[in-house]
């Protein structure tokens, strides 16, 4: 399986080393790019922002769009999906677009077309989908489909991602673990060096979701890194110039004094976290580990009932 799986959704897709990580899998200079906006309900905006990059070099660019029902036909989808080279999902509300995509069996299109070796990710929710599940901001409710669409809708500049921590308005939501589309293993958190609205640094509550769900192999990933996998094996990619958690004696720093890096969390026997930074080059099977245990999170049912994706196309 080849992908690019980015920690930030919209600054991510328009970094330049991003898009030509995906150029280079994808070995075309002008590939075929598929763009799944679900996770923003087809906000016209995320989708200009991520794929404007694409557009620049000429590739052709399929928006498939199955937010609302009558937005087009499962033949038309699976059709988009089939022609793509480049599979690129926005940011955005994981669970409301995973759940979406599985009602409407574009899960079982989206593992064909990985199989027969089409370049899969995106950034934010768009990196975590892939995997067993993620730590998601999908139980915050600015990032709901009606408050989206309300705040964003028209020609509005539209955020990709859970809003930013405004000074002095820190706001009541909790990180849930979403499930996501299982076609790589791991527990991913994208982000991982931020602090997001309602105040939390996401590497430090991902250990706390590690401790409630340790059967499972954490992934973590800075808003300005992202992983790289070519069949068997894997890089990471560290935006030029951008701030981490990675400094330079290898370990992991909370204030973003280092370069953006990715690292793996897992619970030991004693109720310990390990954490390891990922090298910038490896066998996917040496750190991608498949989980011994996968336990639902509760939460997720409530997030649903607050924000429900529809059944038909």
């Amino acid at each position: 399986m080849r992908g690019v799986f980015i920690g930030s959704g919209s600054e991510g897709l328009q970094n330049m080393q991003v898009r030509d990580a995906f150029l280079s899998l994808a070995g075309k200079p002008k590939p075929v790019v598929a763009y799944l906006g679900t996770a923003t309900y087809d906000l016209q905006q995320p989708k200009d922002n991520q794929t404007k990059r694409f557009a620049e070099v000429g590739c052709d660019v399929l928006e498939v769009k199955v937010t609302n029902p009558g937005d087009s036909t499962r033949e038309e989808a699976e059709e988009k999906i089939g022609r793509a080279d480049i599979i690129i999902v926005s940011g955005g509300n994981t669970l409301f677009a995973v759940d979406r995509w599985k009602k409407l069996g574009l899960d079982k299109v989206l593992r064909a077309a990985a199989g027969r070796g089409a370049v899969i990710g995106g950034g934010s929710a768009g990196a975590i989908c892939w995997f067993d599940g993620g730590h998601s901001d999908s139980f915050d409710p600015d990032s709901y489909r009606d408050a989206m669409l309300r705040e964003f809708g028209g020609d509005k500049a539209a955020q990709d991602e859970s809003s930013n921590l405004v000074e002095g308005e820190v706001k009541s939501w909790k990180y849930i673990r979403v499930p996501c589309l299982g076609f790589l293993p791991g527990l991913v958190c994208p982000h991982a060096d931020k602090v997001q609205s309602n105040g939390v640094l996401r590497i430090l509550d991902f250990e706390e979701m590690l401790r409630r769900h340790p059967g499972e192999n954490g992934i973590c990933i800075d808003h300005y890194a992202g992983i790289i996998l070519d069949g068997d094996e894997f890089s990471i990619l560290s935006m030029d110039g951008k701030p981490g958690s990675v400094l330079e004696d290898g370990t992991c720093d909370t204030e973003r004094k280092g370069k953006p890096g990715c690292w793996v969390k897992k619970i030991q026997d004693d109720g310990s976290i390990e954490t390891c930074l990922i090298p910038d080059k490896g066998l996917v099977a040496e750190y991608f580990k498949p989980a011994k245990e996968i336990v639902e999170d509760p939460a997720c049912e409530a997030a649903r009932t607050e924000n429900p994706s529809h059944a038909e196309f």
